[in-house]
């Protein structure tokens, strides 16, 4: 299946895909601006940006974690798909592209509860930047929603893959040829 990013278009998709690229331009620009600004603080003006790793720190989270979800959305994340070179048969092919889909989906899924618990943790715990007193809950927010996004992602990919693999199934679209694998 194609990624989602090439599906006729949902108004959902579509203000999602938008949402995570405003996210990821937005903290690359103020990343970029802080160091900049520290740089030229530091050996232009002789003072300091104090705190700034804590701000860059936390900019750099939701861009890790939206570009993270971004890769899952455009399917474009590192894979060893070496299986697949091996394999002849179409129909063996896209099962064994359903089991890594699976797969992916279950590992994405626990990981989500966990990352939805350590994003409750900060809630019930409220921690604190140490410079600026800034709630720890805007980084925890980034992974959380970072691997809910993932989740959504790869659930959906299983579900398009396992239906398209049951329809072509039935259509008889995939006839296995004799002895392959």
């Amino acid at each position: 299946m194609q990624p989602i990013e090439h599906q006729p278009r949902i108004p959902f998709w579509g203000a999602l895909g938008k949402f995570q690229k405003f996210i990821m331009a937005v903290s690359s620009v103020l990343i970029v601006g802080m160091i900049c600004y520290a740089v030229v603080a530091r050996y232009v003006f002789g003072s300091d940006f104090y705190g700034s790793e804590e701000l860059i720190q936390m900019l750099a989270f939701w861009l890790y974690f939206m570009g993270a979800a971004q890769g899952s959305r455009e399917k474009s994340q590192i894979s060893a798909d070496i299986l697949t070179c091996y394999i002849t048969s179409e129909k063996w092919c896209r099962i064994t592209v359903l089991v890594k889909d699976f797969l992916t989906a279950a590992i994405c899924l626990l990981v989500t509860g966990w990352a939805v618990k350590f994003v409750a943790w900060g809630f019930v715990m409220m921690p604190q930047s140490p410079v600026f007193k800034l709630p720890m809950l805007i980084p925890h927010s980034a992974v959380g929603l970072g691997f809910v996004l993932m989740s959504l992602y790869h659930v959906t990919y299983f579900i398009q893959d396992f239906t398209g693999l049951l329809r072509d199934l039935r259509n008889g679209r995939l006839v296995e040829a004799r002895g392959e694998i």
